[in-house]
């Protein structure tokens, strides 16, 4: 009887640990997808008010980090408005892309076609000025490249490009070199950043993360901080040698 008793008030404490679990795993679930409100409601604010996209878009990004718990520093200064820019540097998280967002919007990124039709995240990549290419079309990278290219050159944009070509805590990775052959042909200097964050790996999205148990340790975790370091100005002459060049500088910061 004794045993009996035992075994339901173990089966009890499983089934208490469990629902909570699924709780706090709903809880967390549900803070995220507001992300997608906040998302909706400064897209919508973007067509109300379309000549303060840029203002909008940083204040959007800080909108996000600030509901994710974060706060935000950066050190050194952005590439200059005036000129045109490929910018550089590791890959650590899906906050990267906010956070350089929150700490320069005038900065833009590149994104496969497919993203232009997705609910809400689709409109919103197309009002800050996101590039949209076919990375499926392997058989045409030089005009893929030319396409890129010939945007930048005849624009003042920033273009931000992760050359590890992943998110990683690796700081070894090899980095690939496509985008300083395209900042070699057309003659656009690179500038080089670095992100960090604190705590670094509960703010990392690597190797088998999934976004709700990344999110459920954003959620649970206080004090984080996301920082960006701008460095400075490359001009590219050789690609191949230039991106280890540029690579072990990001390194020394």
């Amino acid at each position: 009887m004794q045993a009996l008793l035992h075994n339901l008030q173990l089966s009890c404490q499983f089934r208490k640990l469990t629902y909570t679990k699924a709780m706090k795993q709903f809880y967390h679930l549900s803070k995220a997808l507001f992300l997608f409100v906040i998302t909706l409601q400064y897209l919508i604010k973007s067509y109300i008010a379309p000549n303060k996209i840029t203002e909008l878009k940083q204040q959007w990004a800080l909108s996000l980090l600030n509901y994710l718990g974060y706060s935000v520093s950066r050190h050194g200064n952005p590439p200059p408005k005036t000129q045109a820019h490929i910018c550089v540097g590791n890959h650590i998280s899906f906050l990267d892309i906010i956070l350089l967002m929150a700490v320069h919007p005038e900065i833009v990124f590149l994104s496969k076609s497919e993203v232009k039709h997705w609910p809400i995240i689709g409109p919103a990549a197309r009002r800050v000025g996101t590039l949209f290419v076919n990375r499926n079309d392997k058989s045409n990278r030089a005009e893929l490249r030319k396409q890129i290219g010939e945007s930048l050159q005849s624009s003042s944009r920033h273009l931000a490009v992760f050359p590890s070509g992943t998110t990683t805590l690796d700081e070894n990775i090899v980095w690939k070199k496509g985008i300083f052959e395209i900042a070699q042909q057309y003659s656009i200097p690179v500038y080089l950043f670095k992100i960090s964050y604190t705590p670094l790996r509960e703010s990392a999205y690597i190797d088998d993360d999934n976004l709700i148990s990344t999110m459920s340790k954003m959620f649970s975790l206080q004090n984080k901080t996301a920082h960006v370091s701008w460095a400075s100005s490359f001009q590219i002459e050789n690609a191949e040698a230039d991106v280890e060049r540029i690579r072990s500088s990001l390194l020394a910061l």
